[in-house]
């Protein structure tokens, strides 16, 4: 049961979280799970610093937020549009947008291992959620698509309201053909 005297905000990701945000992709109940690369590092501050360069990662798409309880960093979200114009948008996540308003991507991770085993994934997404919505309320629709090899992933979508409605495979680094479940919530 979570505490009510707990207070969650969501910050645009800034420079002065740079260094925390490595030593999160760091950890390693991160690192099994995001990726680590020198690429997505470099996106990572490429956004802080405005995009004022293009990225070498996935074309500089998204958006990064950090996540604080009582003041504290404990979490990174990374948020995209996702629009039915994309080339490399597959037929099976073209059939799940939104009709009516827009659609974003959501990836999850809490960094901060001292929150780690509290019960505060689902509840964090829930809430990042009804932020984003409140900042833009033609969002209306989430995607997120944890590999089959993170169960627990999966668990605290389903948690936060999301459903699968389709599987789908991906090759992530090194392996080859991952499957992936592709959830949707929507508003």
């Amino acid at each position: 049961m979570l505490n009510a005297s707990l207070k969650i905000e969501f910050r645009r990701a800034s420079k002065d979280y740079y260094n925390k945000i490595l030593e999160w992709l760091e950890e390693p109940h991160v690192r099994e799970f995001w990726d680590n690369s020198l690429e997505h590092r470099k996106d990572i501050f490429i956004f802080m610093n405005g995009r004022k360069e293009p990225s070498p990662y996935w074309n500089g798409i998204f958006d990064y937020w950090i996540g604080f309880m009582n003041g504290d960093p404990y979490c990174l979200l990374m948020t995209s549009e996702i629009l039915p114009t994309q080339s490399d948008l597959s037929e099976t996540w073209k059939m799940h947008l939104s009709r009516t308003g827009k659609t974003y991507s959501i990836d999850f991770m809490i960094g901060n291992k001292n929150y780690l085993g509290r019960g505060l994934a689902a509840f964090t997404l829930e809430f990042f959620i009804k932020f984003i919505h409140d900042n833009d309320s033609l969002i209306d629709t989430f995607l997120i698509d944890p590999a089959e090899y993170n169960p627990k992933a999966k668990h605290v979508y389903e948690k936060s309201g999301f459903s699968t409605v389709a599987t789908f495979f991906r090759n992530i680094g090194d392996k080859e053909q991952i499957k992936h479940y592709l959830m949707v919530k929507k508003l």
